[in-house]
């Protein structure tokens, strides 16, 4: 059975989160000091400071030290109506913060933001005490191809294109295409957001056309928010779309073909690993070995072979093994003197 003490500390404590104001300066520690002795809790200055300090491990409380005396107050737009998070909870908060900064409507994403401080204090708090707190330093994510800094996304463009999206609506932009080296000016109907490495892509259509395209985010510039429905592709699905291998690019991104190549022992035992396809079938020879896989005929899966130059020769089919022979030929006499 706890203490009349532990008993009575958590009933101070209940209550001076219930006198927490959510908006404003905040409340100083003296003028919670005077309001808890007014509920029947009369206690000392210190205690409130140190009850303050203590509860700030768990719920998002914030200080305000503009100037002195500090303020404290809920982090908005947080109330008692948060819960506590479990250190479970928090270590899932830290490790997915980043992941959906860029995925989340930014309103959306400030609405976490209170989640997110409190699971950073609640780590910070339990330090060296948990174990499971330790956990984030423990793990890392790395890609697994050269890692290229992420291009610069004005904030503006980012949440109008995010609204768009959200409330599909018509998007008018200005859009530059590194491909043709000119810029645009285009009417969108962004139907979803896709990340693909550290490039953020709207899948959008451009009324009057139907077809399904891409645009990097961070092409786009002078983006306005039009209060015109968008014109959606009837059965639209962006999860199917990206199944389907669209995200891989090229003209036949989507059509699937019976890649057939010689490879060397090492790629073949990397392969063997993590296959190309589900139904990739592998053969030893002497000198390496062959392989066989359904694989999407697109850009990506050039970029992948010409990546092995050395390791791998495709036998079929000979359109992309021509394909490949003169990008490599190109290569070359770019090393010619």
């Amino acid at each position: 059975m706890p203490s009349n003490k532990s008993r009575n500390t958590l009933s101070r404590q209940w209550e001076l989160l219930k006198l927490l104001p959510t908006s404003g300066s905040g409340e100083t520690a003296r003028s919670l000091q005077n309001r808890l002795a007014e509920a029947g809790f009369p206690t000392t200055k210190r205690t409130v400071e140190r009850d303050l300090e203590d509860l700030s491990s768990v719920f998002a409380i914030r200080t305000n030290d503009k100037s002195r005396p500090y303020g404290f107050s809920w982090t908005p737009p947080t109330s008692l109506q948060l819960s506590a998070v479990s250190v479970y909870e928090a270590l899932t908060l830290q490790l997915v913060q980043e992941a959906l900064r860029p995925l989340m409507p930014s309103a959306m994403l400030a609405a976490l933001k209170p989640r997110f401080e409190q699971a950073h204090s609640k780590l910070k708090a339990l330090a060296g005490i948990s174990p499971a707190a330790d956990w984030p330093a423990k793990v890392a994510s790395v890609p697994a191809y050269l890692p290229l800094q992420a291009p610069a996304i004005d904030p503006a463009t980012l949440s109008c294109v995010q609204q768009a999206v959200l409330t599909e609506r018509t998007l008018k932009c200005r859009y530059y295409s590194a491909h043709r080296n000119q810029s645009a000016d285009l009417a969108l109907t962004p139907l979803g957001l896709v990340q693909r490495g550290g490039i953020t892509y709207v899948i959008a259509t451009t009324p009057p056309h139907s077809d399904v395209r891409q645009f990097a985010l961070h092409r786009i510039s002078q983006a306005e928010l039009l209060d015109i429905p968008g014109e959606h592709p009837e059965g639209f699905d962006l999860h199917a779309y990206v199944a389907s291998g669209a995200m891989q690019f090229g003209d036949n991104a989507v059509q699937t073909i019976t890649l057939e190549a010689w490879v060397s022992a090492g790629l073949l035992g990397l392969l063997r690993e993590t296959p190309l396809s589900e139904d990739m079938e592998s053969m030893t020879a002497d000198d390496g070995g062959w392989i066989r896989a359904s694989v999407p005929d697109s850009w990506e899966l050039e970029w992948w072979l010409l990546s092995h130059t050395g390791s791998i020769a495709v036998t079929a089919p000979e359109t992309l093994r021509q394909r490949l022979i003169q990008r490599l030929r190109n290569g070359l006499e770019l090393y010619d003197e």
